[in-house]
């Protein structure tokens, strides 16, 4: 069992709305997601594309709720932005969750994403040279280092 002082659950809102494919669930709103979440019993959420932009709104939205941001994803775009653009948007997405009290950033490199396009994962995935790999090992590197930062 669980130690409730110890252990808090905390659910993503893609149970109420998907951000890959917003017509799935975008008749939920924001309010009821979060409403919801708390009325489950969970203590935390990922961010989804529903929630307020501003850090004041936000934290008072999920403290009337009980709740918190646990996480909120970043995608990486090392190799088609660029090393400074990347690095730019994770810090300034990194400084909005720790204002909020969130403690995790999950993320993957999207550059070269063939999700939401005609191709296939059959023959027409992206394959990385050993530069690209290296870029995107470097940026890893410097954004839990940047990451750290905010412990």
């Amino acid at each position: 069992m669980l130690d409730k002082n110890k252990v808090s659950l905390a659910i993503a809102p893609i149970a109420w709305t998907n951000d890959d494919l917003p017509d799935l669930g975008a008749e939920n709103t924001f309010e009821q997601c979060v409403s919801e979440m708390a009325l489950s019993g969970f203590k935390g959420s990922e961010i989804g594309n529903k929630y307020p932009k501003d850090v004041e709104t936000l934290k008072h939205k999920l403290d009337v709720r009980g709740l918190r941001i646990c996480n909120a994803w970043f995608s990486s775009l090392l190799l088609s932005e660029g090393y400074d653009a990347t690095i730019e948007a994770f810090i300034k997405h990194r400084d909005f969750l720790n204002a909020l009290g969130a403690k995790v950033i999950g993320a993957s490199e999207q550059g070269n994403s063939i999700q939401g396009t005609s191709k296939s994962i059959f023959g027409e995935k992206p394959v990385y040279t050993d530069e690209q790999w290296k870029l995107v090992a470097k940026g890893f590197n410097d954004m839990g280092r940047l990451a750290k930062e905010r412990v």
